[in-house]
């Protein structure tokens, strides 16, 4: 493997890109996955309408179908080229929000039964009791499930290369085409996928662990 230090630079950049599209796109699905949520728990009709369609296109339709009608269909009928990195952040936070709404609702509606009485008894407003009640131990409860989602989404981020993001996975396919040497170049990114996302998962079950609500169970 030591021929890959010849290209040292192009894999840590890959890598870089692939971390960060991985963090900005949880990052911004864990918001409207809330929003979702709270949408399906408080909204009218219209917006559980709303909700479920994103929720069930999003869950039920491959990623790389959402990067080509994003990266492709969209421009084609607006017009609008938008950015490949931008497309490859929208599309992975949509994906990520659908699926982090499921869980998010659950561990909403877990402490919103157990504590709303307590807190209504303060005086506390509906949205006072959400922000700073509800959602700060929800977040706390869901972090098993959050950090499934960082790992889901980390190997996801290989369906970029349809639309010719340079993420990790795409840069070892460039090295093995001037290379020839696909085994030393797929196992190393193999071990760097394995050593990152395993690395994610261990700190994420050790603040877990520090931060965790006794009588509240995880929502995974």
């Amino acid at each position: 493997m030591l021929f890959l230090l010849d290209y040292s630079t192009f894999l840590i950049n890959g890598f870089i890109i692939t971390v960060e599209v991985t963090l900005i796109g949880v990052g911004l699905g864990l918001i409207l996955g809330i929003l979702a949520a709270l949408g399906d728990i408080f909204g009218g009709r219209i917006i559980k309408i709303i909700v479920n369609v994103y929720v069930e296109f999003f869950r039920g339709s491959p990623l790389i179908v959402q990067l080509f009608i994003f990266y492709f269909t969209i421009p084609m009928i607006t017009g609008i080229r938008m950015d490949v990195m931008l497309t490859a952040i929208l599309t992975l936070a949509l994906n990520s929000g659908a699926y982090q709404k499921g869980y998010l609702k659950g561990a909403m509606e877990a402490v919103f039964k157990d504590q709303l009485m307590a807190a209504l008894s303060l005086g506390l407003p509906t949205w006072k009791i959400f922000l700073y009640v509800v959602v700060p131990q929800a977040l706390r409860i869901v972090i098993p499930a959050w950090s499934n989602e960082l790992a889901s989404m980390g190997k996801s981020t290989t369906a970029l290369i349809v639309i010719g993001v340079r993420e990790f996975l795409n840069t070892g396919i460039s090295i093995t085409a001037q290379t020839f040497r696909p085994l030393e170049t797929y196992a190393f990114i193999t071990i760097v996928y394995f050593i990152w996302i395993y690395s994610m998962l261990k700190a994420l079950d050790m603040l877990y662990n520090k931060i965790k609500i006794p009588g509240l169970e995880p929502v995974i």
